[in-house]
């Protein structure tokens, strides 16, 4: 396993800055070596010859993008629908020519339990074309697991990569999405492993009466709702050779992501 970072916590900087902190954060002793680059990091770099400056870049930097971060829904509309359809196409496109593998996706802007059978099977569909455009331009389209998304529960989760089988769809497995509804991520690692192509690490003291007053903590704190030292395990456990990549918003975001790199020195993921 290796370590990433996410870049949609640094929105407000540019790829420079983000490859600038890798490099730090390298000497302090922390083992960067790839980026999760989120698609506002990408869109100065839409003509060839930018696209190819940032390239070199990576390449010099030694740092790989696993996966690029795209915000698209499949669940908002036809006119969202074919707009999320054409980002997907378009951040396919630029994540092969800079070795990513895959684009990030959401799948819904609800609670799967909320959703009806007619919203699900629109966007399932939409979600589809859009895996399929991807795998034509050799890339793969990966599902976060997140709540308030169609993608939250274990068993709209196993519905979902059913359904998605023919398009090689795959999971970005976020252990701590699944703390604000009470689900054990172990138990859903166990159900869908095989289906997880990337892994999201965070860690909070989650409020569950008012989320907005949630306090992040850094990854291996221990008094953190999420025990990622047993979910690491169990990847390693299981052979996972993927990213795990550190994903942290906000400036009460930024100090646990500090916090984490601390912690993660030394320690392969």
């Amino acid at each position: 396993m290796k370590w990433s970072v996410c870049t949609t916590g640094m929105k407000e900087h540019d790829v420079q800055w983000v490859l600038q902190q890798v490099d730090l954060w390298r000497r302090e002793g922390a083992s960067i070596d790839g980026l999760e680059l989120w698609e506002g990091h990408l869109e100065p770099y839409a003509s060839r010859n930018a696209l190819e400056g940032l390239i070199e870049q990576l390449e010099g930097n030694r740092v790989e993008v696993p996966v690029v971060s795209g915000y698209t829904y499949f669940s908002q509309g036809p006119a969202e629908r074919e707009k999320d359809i054409l980002k997907v196409q378009q951040l396919a496109a630029i994540g092969r020519k800079i070795g990513a593998k895959a684009v990030r996706t959401f799948f819904g802007h609800i609670p799967s339990a909320k959703t009806s059978p007619e919203l699900w099977d629109e966007s399932l569909m939409a979600l589809r074309h859009a895996a399929k455009i991807a795998y034509a331009d050799g890339m793969e389209l990966w599902v976060e697991t997140h709540y308030q998304t169609f993608a939250d529960h274990l068993d709209a989760l196993e519905e979902l990569i059913e359904a998605t089988r023919d398009c090689d769809v795959k999971l970005i497995f976020d252990p701590a999405n699944f703390n604000p509804d009470h689900i054990d991520p172990l138990q859903v690692l166990d159900a869908m492993y095989a289906s997880i192509a990337h892994v999201h690490c965070k860690n909070y003291h989650w409020n569950h009466d008012c989320w907005y007053r949630s306090q992040p903590v850094s990854v291996f704190d221990p008094t953190g709702d999420v025990n990622n030292t047993a979910v690491l395990r169990e990847l390693q456990g299981r052979g996972y050779t993927g990213y795990v990549s550190l994903e942290y918003f906000g400036h009460r975001g930024w100090s646990a992501l500090l916090r984490s790199l601390a912690e993660c020195r030394g320690r392969s993921a």
